[in-house]
């Protein structure tokens, strides 16, 4: 490959000229190859991206995709280029065919997302939002999210979309990812949080403070956001959503001291349940669920209707004859008792009582975690053990 040829791509790729990107070809097959070798290289796709020639960097793209993840000397690719030189429709391009650029991460662990946040384009961000909803979670080597980004270029339209796009998703583990970004800690341990309570202008600190944010959450000096308030407004804001000064805020227990923590017997089970379920494959757990299920059903109804069922009140009672209209009615000694022996009767509601309790129990141990589990199945279980031993009162021999 020829210093000539590669000054013919370069000149391609300024002016956009497909026809010349072809020529260069004709005359060296294997120069995308050859630049493609290298670490750390400015290729036709990063020129293409910088001067906003859109289908001259669709058409490199096409040639050579990797062209798109490769970092140029200055430790930037194409669509970082393409935001730096504000250059939006070819950052909406990049996006369209390859999902995955919004998570690419350049000097500094800057990503497009991170960049979006920092200047406050909206749409944008909104975009990159939406290709790629994981991009949320990416820091930078600061340890900085995109909503530390927003919080600190003071960009409260950016953060006030992150912060809905938070509230709004309804992928698995929703409520706890959301927890997560919105608390997590960059380099010096801050949270959104306390860089907001820096500012002067109180609005995105008036948003925080209305999410599921960490009040309580202390960075590196030990200093919770109260502490740190820039301003008396700030701290009326904390201190009236439940915010206090680092001296009130016990320390959260470390790992090591939640590892060499005194194990209780609570502790024993849950870690034995925990193994249980760890251990059952997904369609072991689905058989298993209905077996508890149909005995727990069937030793309620055999409750209600023991075997052999009760004696019940014959019209040829004397009792029930000779009443009288004014005089009360009084039934045999055994009507609605039981006919099996008070023994045989005492032996069946104990082993009732057995497979009706170990059959609820394998249904909240084998039901999923989480709070639709809690809300769909452990709530209702707990109503239905309730109604079984009031179900249980009622017994046959009292």
């Amino acid at each position: 490959m020829s210093t000539t040829n590669l000054d013919k791509l370069k000149v391609a790729a300024e002016a956009g000229n497909i026809d010349i990107l072809y020529a260069v070809i004709q005359i060296d097959s294997s120069i995308l190859e050859i630049i493609d070798s290298n670490q750390f290289v400015e290729t036709p796709l990063h020129i293409a991206a910088s001067r906003g020639h859109l289908r001259f960097a669709i058409e490199v793209m096409n040639l050579k995709p990797s062209f798109a993840w490769k970092l140029n000397p200055q430790g930037f690719c194409p669509i970082h280029l393409a935001m730096q030189n504000d250059q939006k429709r070819m950052v909406s391009r990049f996006v369209d065919i390859n999902k995955d650029l919004v998570r690419v991460q350049g000097r500094e662990g800057l990503t497009p997302l991170h960049f979006a946040s920092q200047i406050g384009e909206v749409e944008l961000l909104a975009k990159l939002l939406f290709a790629c909803p994981n991009s949320i979670q990416d820091v930078t080597v600061g340890g900085e999210t995109a909503l530390h980004i927003a919080v600190k270029n003071k960009n409260f339209e950016a953060l006030h979309l992150l912060v809905c796009f938070l509230r709004k998703n309804i992928e698995r583990g929703a409520r706890e990812f959301e927890y997560n970004i919105l608390n997590h800690k960059d380099e010096d341990d801050n949270t959104i949080l306390h860089i907001s309570a820096l500012c002067i202008e109180p609005q995105a600190l008036r948003l925080l403070v209305s999410t599921g944010i960490n009040l309580k959450a202390k960075n590196l000096e030990n200093k919770t956001a109260l502490d740190i308030a820039a301003t008396l407004e700030n701290k009326s804001i904390l201190f009236s959503a439940g915010s206090k000064p680092s001296l009130e805020v016990m320390d959260a227990p470390t790992l090591a001291h939640k590892l060499r923590s005194k194990t209780t017997i609570v502790d024993k089970m849950l870690i034995y349940i925990r193994r249980i379920e760890r251990n059952i494959s997904e369609k072991q757990r689905n058989t298993w669920l209905i077996i508890a299920t149909l005995v727990a059903t069937a030793t309620y109804q055999s409750t209600l209707t023991p075997v052999g069922g009760v004696y019940q009140v014959s019209t040829s009672d004397n009792n029930v004859n000779n009443t009288s209209f004014n005089s009360t009615i009084s039934t045999p000694k055994n009507v609605g008792k039981s006919v099996l022996s008070k023994v045989d009767f005492f032996l069946f509601s104990y082993m009732n009582m057995i497979s009706f309790f170990l059959s609820t129990i394998a249904i909240l141990i084998l039901t999923p975690r989480g709070r639709v589990g809690s809300l769909v199945v452990a709530g209702p279980v707990v109503w239905f053990i309730l109604l079984y031993l009031l179900s249980m009162e009622d017994n046959p021999y009292t």
